[in-house]
């Protein structure tokens, strides 16, 4: 028979080890005053992640833009290839199949299946479009962003238009969120002039056989950074970037 303070200890003893079963648990949990490296998985070459809270950066969509993508249109009828509107009736006012196929590439590009676009770019949260002119330009910008816009969700903005380049960038750069620009070649070196303060300068013409390219345009403390991305979504694209002729 136990002794009376066997007895006596009993329920000391069961509450002692449901203190510890307790504490095991809440520390498993991370809660008490566990070290953040407590219970973490363990880091590269076997050592223990130290799992910290870091503040978190207000959303880029909360404030004016700061990341600005420029594209060209898709490829335009040369007197070989007609163009073609969705439906695929001929329209020499849209793009070819091959700037319908460019078109259809850059929802990979900047929206891709899995992960997030290549380096340097971003998935647009605005786009805009150059509006159609009294000859009908302007199509072909819409066009090439229509199949990214309903992959979004997002209807593409066209209330500017070719010759507003000024006015287009005041407007973009006010907006929230990172914004992409489909407009037609000629005027796209406009658009950079637009931008105050950017460096390192960019070209001063966009060439009639490139249609490859984004180019960038990212905030920074003193204005902002100018960079070119090649799109490689076709089998003709090509890796360099354009340059000014004196810099070739």
């Amino acid at each position: 028979m136990p002794t009376s303070e066997a007895r006596r200890a009993t329920p000391r003893a069961i509450t002692a080890i449901a203190a510890l079963a307790a504490s095991a648990l809440l520390a498993g949990c991370g809660i008490g005053g566990t070290s953040p490296s407590e219970g973490a998985p363990p880091g590269p070459g076997g050592g223990t992640a130290v799992q910290t809270v870091a503040p978190v950066p207000p959303a880029a969509e909360d404030g004016p833009t700061t990341m600005v993508m420029v594209i060209r249109h898709g490829e335009k009828p040369d007197g070989e290839e007609p163009g073609v509107d969705a439906a695929g009736n001929v329209d020499d006012s849209s793009m070819t199949r091959v700037g319908w196929d460019r078109a259809h590439g850059l929802v990979d590009l900047f929206d891709p299946a899995q992960g997030t676009p290549k380096p340097g770019l971003v998935r647009p949260k605005t786009i805009y479009a150059a509006g159609v002119t009294d000859d009908g330009e302007g199509q072909r910008t819409r066009e090439t962003v229509d199949p990214l816009a309903d992959k979004l969700g997002i209807t593409a903005e066209t209330r500017y238009g070719k010759g507003q380049e000024e006015e287009l960038v005041e407007h973009v750069l006010a907006q929230p969120g990172p914004t992409l620009i489909s407009w037609q070649h000629s005027q796209i070196p406009i658009i950079a002039e637009a931008f105050p303060s950017v460096t390192p300068t960019p070209p001063s013409e966009w060439p009639d056989d490139r249609f490859d390219v984004v180019w960038t345009f990212t905030k920074t403390a003193n204005g902002w950074h100018f960079d070119q991305v090649p799109e490689l979504v076709l089998p003709q694209d090509v890796a360099t970037v354009i340059e000014d002729d004196e810099d070739a």
